[in-house]
């Protein structure tokens, strides 16, 4: 499995690859503000990635350590062309909104 993002609470690594298609987007992952890495697992799940979760449990409260989106190596081209169409296919949508 090729790693493609891992959110921890020190702070989001990107895989290069995905730091580039995020910038042709306008999305600069460097401006912590200015991206909200939750909201676009579903369009990395969309595109075929796996995403991992990292817990702890104390007692009845759980902990999330980290989230980690993964992607099978034979699958990581297609994964990063299916994903531009996803999202440019949010950004047609969120055009037509604002419509």
């Amino acid at each position: 499995m090729t790693l493609i993002m891992k959110i921890t609470d020190e702070g989001t690594q990107y895989a290069d690859q995905l730091h580039d298609l995020l910038a042709e987007f306008g999305v600069n992952p460097e401006i912590e503000d200015e991206i909200d890495e939750i909201s676009l697992l579903p369009a990395y799940v969309l595109a075929g990635a796996s995403i991992r979760t990292e817990a702890h449990a104390h007692s009845n409260h759980m902990h999330v350590v980290a989230i980690t989106v993964e992607i099978a190596d034979e699958l990581e081209e297609a994964f990063y062309e299916t994903l531009g169409q996803v999202l440019e296919a949010s950004d047609e949508d969120d055009e037509d909104d604002e419509d």
